[in-house]
């Protein structure tokens, strides 16, 4: 029955109550509302700086406003139904007084059951046992160490408060203590009675990836140097390329010492990785080489990056020299450049001239900085900051840095560049090749990203489907449709970093796949990238720099890695009006990119409504255009749909005299795929999927005007299989075999 029927058949029944009780009305006072559930408050203990940091941390920024029904607390004196204390080393006498009893000691360095941990970024945390509330003690030294611990600390705890738990970060802390170096590396159990009534660890439950990894560290061989120590796995230690690097990088640290100058009483040791997961897990980040904290520099080995371990030796040694920490962050990094001098195949001034030519060079203020912005490129700022302190007086580093100039001084020395500058367009080779792409979104993890061994797996998997191409997709992040600011997702290991697109890459080329490098924006809550528009012309030009700084970090990158396509935008419908701005991005990306250049239109708003697709190669689409738009469609309805759409294409193809490319097309593994092909979720169909598949791929058979397709989507690691949830995964059902049969057909153009 509808509500509006109950509506009307409540009041008589009261009527009709009424009358059987003699013609008296009855009456009765309502019950009185209950009162609303009393929230539950976590207490976060913790003072000064430290407990504005806290209040900065993700837990607060994401979590709190996620949690209906939670209260939190910060203070020296907060209290609650949970209390998290955080404290920076040396504790405080009321943690001391707190842990007692406990095998720890909070000193001036972190003892857990005997074995002391003083280096910067490590930090414990510790259940208190056999109190009245849950109660936690966070410590370690000041920084992202124990910020980040005190952080998921206090997403578990509030998680195990609400009930609401949603992935890692709200699975309950089933541990008493947990001692952390990164994420992957840590130490963590259970405490246990002692003979004497006190508590020590449980070593039967305990997991010690540090002295795991010591011991594994003590077992490596050497090559060593006159400076340089490579340390790797005894069975390396014969490869000829290793003992070329270790001479390579002695080579190079005897030409920069003098020029800093600085000694080196000890040498600098690297630990080759086997690769990208295993550097990320030992050091905590990822990149041809980075900082560690048992050896100097983790290194993935690869030919082409001696460039960039010479550049992170030369930070080593403004570390030695007690230069780095002194400097603003793109000074550091531009005197670690003016040692090592080769940036990305090229002296680091042959780029200037293109980066002036292309508007990207960076502002005084930001070279100066004392924090880097979250839209910090340092692929494009650093050849620049280096060319800032090659123009300092002084011959050596040290006599440069003495005193760091003024913004006016380095305003004056990049307008020097700006009037310089002149680039010619590069060339742009014809593709040929009609595309069977595979759209490989990363799966953001450290054993499954762009840099895993996993990739490899996959794009094996992609060339027995048939496919020749991947698109491979960094992102960045926008807080709003109508915020004008950008924060780059490359910065950690389970995001798209740099280093894991350019692998990826590696591996694609190594398999005869071509490549096609599309940057994404990811516009937070509800909307997408088609809702992007400001509010005005100030927040506008702010909006298109930090794009465009974005946008041509990318472009420089997939130059790099030889990607074989380039795509400036995707799916930015309500930015397409801004012809003039569009125009002078791609005329940017041209002076960086040598290859194909092409925009990713969405299939309903823009893909008519661009006006500068004569500025690029290829007409791009995600193509997720509806087959049949009423349920029940049969085979004929949806063959008969997809006609219409290929017709459409084909018309847009010889209205703009471009080839079309696909730069996305999929279908959901839900029923009725093909009415609503841009939405997932719903009742699971991988018939459907298979079905909407095999309509659109036949129609798009044999047009000489389409470029190739890109199917979406699969990702960078694949898991036990694809499940039943309605989404876009093609592998492992049965439109896989849609795909596999067009794919590996005769060539289409």
């Amino acid at each position: 029955m509808s509500a509006p029927g109950r509506a009307f058949l409540l009041p008589l029944f009261l009527i009709a109550l009424a009358c059987s009780q003699g013609g008296e009305a009855i009456t009765q006072d309502p019950a009185p509302a209950a009162p609303p559930p009393k929230p539950a408050v976590l207490a976060v203990r913790a003072a000064g700086d430290l407990a504005v940091q806290i209040r900065e941390s993700g837990f607060f920024r994401w979590g709190v406003p996620r949690l209906p029904g939670l209260k939190v607390e910060v203070g020296p004196r907060a209290s609650g139904d949970a209390v998290v204390w955080v404290d920076a080393l040396p504790a405080s006498r009321e943690v001391v007084d707190l842990v007692k009893g406990l095998p720890v000691e909070l000193g001036p360095a972190i003892v857990l059951g005997g074995t002391r941990y003083g280096e910067t970024g490590q930090a414990v945390a510790l259940r208190i046992p056999e109190v009245a509330k849950p109660t936690w003690v966070v410590a370690g030294p000041p920084g992202e160490g124990l910020t980040n611990l005190a952080d998921e600390v206090l997403f578990r705890v509030a998680a195990a408060m609400t009930g609401l738990r949603r992935g890692r970060r709200g699975a309950p802390l089933d541990v008493d203590y947990l001692l952390r170096e990164t994420s992957w590396m840590q130490r963590s159990g259970k405490w246990a009675r002692a003979a004497d009534g006190g508590w020590t660890l449980d070593r039967a439950a305990e997991r010690d990836d540090l002295a795991e990894w010591d011991r594994e560290l003590q077992g490596m061989a050497e090559i060593r140097g006159e400076r340089v120590v490579l340390c790797v796995p005894p069975a390396e230690k014969g490869r000829p390329e290793l003992s070329r690097l270790a001479a390579e990088l002695d080579r190079a640290l005897s030409e920069m010492v003098p020029r800093v100058p600085v000694t080196l009483p000890s040498p600098v040791t690297l630990v080759i990785e086997p690769d990208y997961t295993t550097q990320g897990r030992h050091a905590g980040e990822i990149g041809e080489a980075v900082r560690g904290r048992r050896a100097d520099l983790h290194l993935v080995y690869h030919p082409d990056d001696l460039p960039a371990y010479r550049y992170v030796l030369a930070g080593v040694l403004l570390d030695r020299a007690g230069i780095a920490g002194k400097l603003p962050p793109e000074i550091a990094h531009g005197a670690a450049l003016w040692l090592s001098r080769d940036w990305y195949g090229k002296p680091y001034s042959d780029w200037l001239p293109l980066l002036a030519a292309a508007r990207v060079l960076p502002e005084p203020e930001e070279i100066l900085a004392r924090e880097e912005p979250e839209d910090a490129s340092n692929l494009l700022s650093t050849p620049t900051a280096a060319a800032v302190v090659d123009r300092l007086p002084g011959s050596t580093l040290k006599e440069r840095l003495a005193h760091l100039p003024s913004a006016t001084q380095v305003r004056e020395i990049l307008a020097s560049f700006r009037s310089a500058s002149e680039a010619p367009a590069a060339p742009v080779p014809k593709e040929e090749t009609f595309l069977k792409g595979v759209s490989l979104a990363m799966l953001n993890s450290l054993e499954g990203g762009y840099h895993a061994p996993a990739v490899e797996r996959q794009l094996d998997a992609f060339s027995r489907l048939g496919a020749n191409a991947v698109s491979l997709m960094p992102f960045a992040f926008q807080p709003g449709a109508d915020r004008p600011e950008l924060r780059f997702l490359n910065r950690g290991p389970s995001s798209e970093t740099d280093i894991g697109l350019i692998h990826a890459a590696r591996a694609a080329r190594a398999r005869g796949i071509r490549v096609l490098w599309k940057p994404h924006v990811w516009v937070a809550g509800a909307s997408w990238p088609g809702e992007i528009a400001m509010k005005s012309e100030a927040d506008w030009a702010a909006w298109w720099r930090s794009y465009r700084r974005y946008v041509l970090h990318h472009a420089l990158l997939a130059r790099w890695a030889g990607a074989d396509l380039f795509c400036v935008g995707v799916e930015l419908s309500k930015t397409v009006g801004r012809e003039a701005e569009w125009r002078d991005l791609i005329a940017a990306v041209r002076l960086i990119y040598p290859g194909p250049v092409t925009y990713a239109a969405n299939w309903y708003g823009d893909l008519e409504t661009v006006r500068f697709w004569d500025r690029l190669d290829l007409i791009g689409v995600d193509a997720y255009f509806p087959l049949a738009g009423k349920p029940g469609a049969g085979k004929a309805d949806r063959e008969q749909g997809a006609r219409q759409v290929a017709e459409r294409l084909g018309r847009a193809a010889r209205r703009f005299g471009k080839p079309i490319l696909l730069t996305e097309v999929g279908f959901a593994a839900k029923q009725e795929a093909w009415m609503e092909p841009h939405v997932e979720g719903g009742d699971y169909s991988e018939e459907d999927q298979a079905a909407a598949y095999e309509a659109l791929l036949a129609a798009l058979d044999h047009h000489p005007w389409l470029a190739g397709t890109f199917v979406w989507k699969a990702f960078s690691a694949r898991g036990a299989d694809s499940g039943r949830e309605a989404d876009f995964r093609f592998q492992g059902r049965k439109a896989e075999g849609v795909v596999r049969r067009y794919y590996q057909g005769e060539p289409r153009r």
